[in-house]
C-alpha cells in the first residue's frame, strides 16, 4: 500500500509540472504577443528584433513540455481523465507554439512597416490593430486561466462568446483598400498590414482552439467543429 501511495504522488508531481510547464510557455507567448503590439504602437524596431530572438524560448519550452508528456505515459500509461490531460496538454501546446510564430511574423512585418525607407502607415489602420491586438491577448489570457483552474465554464465562455476580432479584421482591410485606391504606391505597405491583421486573427482562432481542447480535457466532450453548448 504504501508502494502505490508513493508511486501515485510521483505520478501526480509529474502531471503538476507538466500543468506549470503549460503555464509558463503560454506566458512567454502571452508576453510575446504583448510586446509585439508595444513594438507597433511605439514604432521600436529593438523590441521587434528581441520578439523574433526571444522565439528560441518559446521552441525551447515546447520542447520540454513533448518530452515531458512522452516520459510521461512510457513510464505511467496514464488511463481516463489522466490520459486525457496529457493528450489535451500536447494539443494546447501546438497552438500555443503557432500563436508564437504569428507573433514573430508581426514582429518581421513591424521591422518592414517602419523600415527608414518605408512611409508611416496610416494612423488609424495602426488603431485597428491595436483594438485586435488587445482583444486576442484577452482571448489567450482567459483560455490560459480557465486551464490553470481546469475552469470549464471559462473556457465554454470563450468558445460560445462572440469575438469581434474577426470582423476587425475585414473592416481594417476595407479601410486599407480605400487608402489603396487613393494612392496605388502604398499597395507593398498595405500588403505587410493585411498580414499582420491576418496573423492576429489566427491567434484569436488558436486560443478558442486552446479553450475546445480544455473542455475535452475536462469533461471528455470533443466540441471541435461543432457549436459548443
Amino acid at each position: 500500500m504504501a508502494t502505490k501511495e508513493h508511486t501515485s504522488r510521483i505520478f501526480d508531481g509529474e502531471l503538476n509540472h507538466l500543468h506549470y510547464l503549460v503555464l509558463e510557455m503560454a506566458g512567454l507567448v502571452i508576453t510575446q504577443l504583448d510586446h509585439s503590439m508595444k513594438a507597433l504602437d511605439e514604432r521600436d524596431i529593438k523590441l521587434a528584433e528581441k520578439i523574433i530572438l526571444r522565439d528560441r524560448e518559446v521552441n525551447c519550452h515546447e520542447n520540454k513540455i513533448n518530452e515531458a508528456a512522452l516520459t510521461i505515459l512510457a513510464k505511467r500509461s496514464p488511463v481516463a481523465n489522466d490520459l486525457r490531460m496529457v493528450m489535451s496538454v500536447s494539443k494546447i501546446v501546438v497552438d500555443l507554439e503557432l500563436i508564437g510564430d504569428e507573433v514573430v511574423k508581426i514582429a518581421k512585418l513591424i521591422l518592414t512597416l517602419f523600415d527608414s525607407k518605408s512611409a508611416d502607415p496610416n494612423l488609424q489602420l495602426l488603431r485597428d490593430i491595436m483594438k485586435m491586438g488587445q482583444m486576442v491577448s484577452e482571448m489567450l489570457e482567459q483560455a490560459i486561466r480557465s486551464f490553470d483552474t481546469c475552469d470549464v465554464k471559462g473556457a465554454y465562455t470563450l468558445v460560445n462568446e462572440y469575438w469581434d476580432y474577426g470582423d476587425e479584421y475585414q473592416a481594417g482591410i476595407r479601410r486599407q483598400l480605400t487608402f489603396v485606391i487613393e494612392d496605388p504606391r502604398i499597395i507593398s505597405r498595405s500588403l505587410n498590414i493585411f498580414q499582420i491583421m491576418k496573423s492576429l486573427e489566427r491567434c484569436g482562432d488558436h486560443a478558442r482552439s486552446i479553450a475546445e481542447y480544455l473542455i475535452f480535457m475536462i469533461e471528455g466532450k470533443n466540441i471541435r467543429h461543432q457549436d459548443a453548448e
